[in-house]
């Protein structure tokens, strides 16, 4: 009996010739199952990635609209501060054009000036909602002490998503409007 259990729980090694090269050619392919797991799997990573994706052009343009805004906050409050005015310069020159190092190296020699650089996004300036957007490669905005500045409107484009920023000339406030906000046309 003993040598009957021994048979019976050989190992699959032991198995007929047919009964291996059957297991053998089975192991070469992939189940209806497995194939549907990888699929489901890589329709979930798509409907993760596309989105994301399509967002970086909207990434972009806020990441500029708020670096901007930014640069305008701390000027107008170190005009404040200093009593003195002071400007932020925007540079849209292209690094190509012969005269982008002498320009720029001038506005960095400005005391406390913040200098921002615009490569992928344009940036268009009106001085109010009457005037026509004006694409300028040096744009320049000044702070004054009592809180006010020169104004104005900036808008930015990437693609085809818009946003901007408008300075009160008078109180020298900041107003973002990102892609889909509309701006009020009243503001001055």
């Amino acid at each position: 009996m003993d040598l009957l259990a021994a048979k019976v729980m050989t190992p699959i090694s032991g198995a007929s010739p047919f009964i291996q090269r059957h297991r053998a050619e089975r192991l070469h392919g992939f189940t209806l199952l497995e194939l549907l797991v990888v699929l489901s799997i890589i329709v979930l990573a798509t409907a993760i990635i596309i989105p994301n994706i399509s967002a970086t052009d909207n990434n972009m343009l806020i990441a500029q609209v708020r670096q901007t805004a930014s640069a305008f906050n701390y000027t107008r409050r170190l005009a404040i501060v200093e009593a003195a005015p002071q400007v932020t310069t925007i540079l849209q020159m292209s690094p190509d054009d012969p005269d982008y190092p002498d320009i720029k190296g001038e506005i960095l020699q400005r005391a406390n000036v913040p200098l921002l650089e615009s490569f992928d996004v344009e940036i268009t300036f009106q001085e109010d909602v009457n005037t026509e957007p004006e694409v300028m490669e040096i744009i320049e905005m000044v702070f004054y002490p009592q809180g006010g500045s020169t104004g104005g409107i900036l808008n930015f484009t990437f693609g085809d998503l818009t946003s901007s920023i408008r300075v009160d000339p008078i109180t020298g406030k900041i107003k973002l409007y990102y892609p889909g906000e509309e701006p009020e046309d009243d503001l001055f």
